[in-house]
């Protein structure tokens, strides 16, 4: 299991480096309000997952559940269904999407997305990886390029221009890592609703969670100042950042924990592991904080006001981590109980942005943040304990 996380994770090391070298490029052409704006956009394109990963997530639980032999790329074809619908409620929420920006995105992130699923549950770890770094670099030197050479500033082209090479970079991937013998089509109601039916819950729970992490942006964006949305997304970069162990460890963990939960071996894995993690957890926390301090103190100054609202964040960082390898409701199915959790989390988010982002600001957002997430992984450890351990 831990060389297979190692092989994610010296991949994502790449991917997080070259992204944060290309927000360090970004965010010394823009200004605070223009790299607000940007982010802003960024953050609501993301929310494409909603369509896309509950259907993959849970078609990968039942995959390794019932040991499936070939991947059925033919569930795919909901996410393309409804990505229309969204484009169209995307373009309430921000009039500065375009319709080529939209579909440049939701191509490389359908692609990439169903590309990863298969690559995971093949194991295939190497070429998982690989994935993640080569959009990442796609995303960089088309970056350096429309800077440096093309000498344009416009963020809006920017993306479209990131995108259309990503979206290039993903297809020919595709080709590269799929054989066809280890897939198939099948795009039949019967095969739908037997996921969608029988994973219901799921999906539902993972296509909400994208929302915790937009209501705070969104809250900031409509009820205070273009300088604070770009404060708060520099809050969120450093966030994310802190987060980029997540990955590897879930991607890994998520098939591992299906094993245990075959096996009914989770107190055994629990009293194994539980003094390791919050070693480690602690130790990920203290060294953001440190990070925190000194990119905002030594490099990028003019953020320095955003120190408090990510320490804020990165509890949530914490508590994500501590919880992370204990959350065994995925792999047990009781998908009922994280749904509950997630409908708690967003009406905590939205009620806590709703009654004082106005009178107290970017903290309020950072604090929903926190209590939405901690409902959500600390709530999902604890069940799992409560429940689980018990069996």
């Amino acid at each position: 299991m831990f060389k297979n996380i190692t092989k994610i994770l010296s991949s994502h090391i790449i991917v997080k480096g070259l992204g944060l070298a290309n927000i360090a490029i970004i965010l010394t052409v823009f200004s605070v309000k223009e790299f607000g704006e940007y982010s802003y956009l960024l953050l609501l394109l993301h929310l494409i997952a909603v369509i896309i990963d509950p259907f993959l997530s849970s078609y990968l639980v039942d995959f390794k559940s019932f040991n499936y032999k070939k991947y059925n790329f033919g569930i795919i074809i909901v996410s393309v269904i409804l990505s229309p619908f969204v484009y169209a409620i995307f373009k309430q929420l921000n009039v500065e999407l375009t319709v080529q920006l939209f579909f440049l995105f939701s191509g490389t992130y359908i692609i990439s997305a169903g590309l990863k699923s298969f690559l995971n549950v093949k194991e295939r770890y190497l070429e998982y990886g690989l994935v993640d770094v080569i959009r990442q670099t796609s995303i960089f030197l088309s970056t350096l390029f429309f800077f440096y050479i093309y000498e344009q500033k416009e963020y809006i082209q920017l993306l479209e221009l990131n995108y259309l090479i990503s979206f290039i970079s993903m297809s020919l991937l595709a080709v590269l890592f799929i054989k066809a013998a280890d897939v198939y089509f099948d795009y039949s109601f019967v095969a739908l609703k037997k996921l969608i039916v029988g994973s219901k819950y799921l999906i539902l729970y993972i296509a909400l969670v994208p929302f915790i992490a937009f209501i705070d942006s969104y809250f900031v964006e409509r009820y205070l100042t273009e300088q604070d949305l770009g404060l708060y997304s520099f809050s969120l970069k450093i966030y994310n950042i802190s987060l980029m162990l997540v990955v590897p460890i879930f991607t890994v963990l998520n098939i591992k924990q299906i094993e245990i939960a075959q096996k009914k071996e989770y107190s055994l894995f629990f009293k194994k592991n539980v003094k390791k993690t919050l070693l480690f957890s602690t130790t990920i926390f203290m060294l953001s904080i440190v990070l925190n301090w000194a990119i905002t103190h030594y490099v990028f100054t003019e953020y320095k006001a955003s120190f408090l609202d990510t320490t804020i964040l990165l509890c949530a960082a914490f508590f994500s981590y501590t919880a992370l390898p204990f959350s065994f409701l995925l792999a047990y199915r009781k998908y009922k109980w994280l749904f509950i959790l997630v409908i708690v989390a967003l009406f905590t988010n939205i009620g806590v942005n709703y009654f004082f982002i106005e009178i107290y600001g970017t903290r309020i957002a950072a604090l929903s943040t926190l209590l939405a997430q901690t409902i959500i992984s600390l709530g999902a450890a604890i069940l799992s304990y409560y429940i689980l351990g018990k069996e």
